[in-house]
């Protein structure tokens, strides 16, 4: 959702260098506005002072402008420390002082479109506002969704060594980092890779670490349904690096996700997809793309943006139904 600010960044005559932690490095390093990618190992929800010290020493001197998109103040001390010229962030944490301009931040008490939240600190003739950055044309839009590039060589690569055939396995991606009142009920994955399965097709699990054992219980009340099924289902949940899962993300046939961060690199991709909200909304974070399909029931408590159910039933989730989802999946196939 930042790529759109890179890409103002770019397209104004900067070179534009990314710092971003290991973990999410790769999706920068597949921007095409992107010069130059540097890993920062920093742990999270610690200062490390004296770490943050010696990397804006580093920073000094090469650069003119730095945009701080997290809202932290440890983040915005690097550049402050580092003495680069124009700092431009958020308003947030008491680090005003650190930002030589400093927007106000509007979504405290109203959560609109991400990409226009983050266009708004490109430079200033092209988004010097965030009411400017909403307020385009259906044409000016259209450059601001985002989009990944992939080389073939690295598809072919990841493909290969999973034993896959391009465009012919589905991947499901059951993870949402934020909490369970985002996830599709883990019953319901099952059905789904079990029904793909079953009609000719394999099905790929993609997810981070802590989404393992889920896609392990996938996998196994999938094939439970049908011995004949077994082997038809991988589950590298945890067991590939990102860049490697992009890559097998740009193969696929499809993607069916929740709202994550997986849900996106789909969208940059153009990979036709079916993305499911529950807690959190499509009007915030929706996959931008033209063959994803959204489903969202939009219940009275919804959207509550809430880790965990607060009425205890995520309805929001259970009432979309494993029909529901092949149907989206056949109709964004068509697109």
């Amino acid at each position: 959702m930042t790529e759109p600010l890179v890409n103002d960044w770019a397209q104004s005559g900067f070179e534009v260098s990314v710092a971003a932690l290991p973990h999410i490095a790769p999706v920068f390093r597949a921007m095409q506005g992107v010069e130059h990618v540097v890993e920062w190992s920093f742990e999270r929800k610690k200062l490390e002072l004296n770490k943050r010290l010696e990397t804006a020493r580093h920073l000094r001197g090469h650069f003119e402008v730095c945009v701080v998109c997290p809202n932290s103040f440890k983040t915005a001390l690097i550049p402050w420390f580092a003495r680069i010229p124009e700092r431009v962030g958020y308003v947030g944490e008491l680090r005003r002082w650190l930002l030589t301009k400093a927007l106000p931040n509007p979504y405290r008490n109203h959560r609109g479109s991400m990409v226009g939240f983050y266009k708004a600190l490109g430079p200033p003739h092209t988004a010097p506002t965030l009411a400017r950055a909403n307020k385009k044309s259906t044409d000016e839009r259209a450059l601001d969704v985002p989009h990944l590039h992939v080389e073939e060589a690295l598809i072919q690569k990841a493909i290969s060594l999973h034993h896959l055939i391009r465009g012919e396995y589905t991947v499901i991606a059951p993870g949402a980092e934020y909490g369970p009142a985002k996830r599709w009920p883990i019953e319901y994955f099952a059905e789904l890779g079990h029904r793909v399965c079953e009609t000719g097709g394999t099905v790929v699990i993609l997810g981070g670490s802590a989404d393992r054992v889920v896609a392990e219980q996938i996998k196994i009340y999938s094939e439970e349904k049908a011995q004949e099924l077994t082997g038809k289902i991988q589950n590298l949940a945890g067991e590939t690096l990102l860049s490697e899962a992009i890559a097998l993300i740009a193969g696929a046939k499809c993607i069916v996700s929740n709202d994550s961060g997986l849900m996106h690199i789909g969208a940059a991709l153009r990979v036709p997809q079916v993305a499911i909200f529950g807690s959190s909304s499509p009007l915030h974070t929706p996959p931008l793309s033209a063959q994803a399909k959204v489903l969202w029931l939009s219940l009275p408590c919804a959207p509550c943006f809430k880790r965990i159910c607060p009425l205890g039933h995520t309805n929001c989730l259970k009432g979309i139904t494993v029909g529901q989802v092949e149907e989206a999946v056949q109709s964004c196939l068509t697109l």
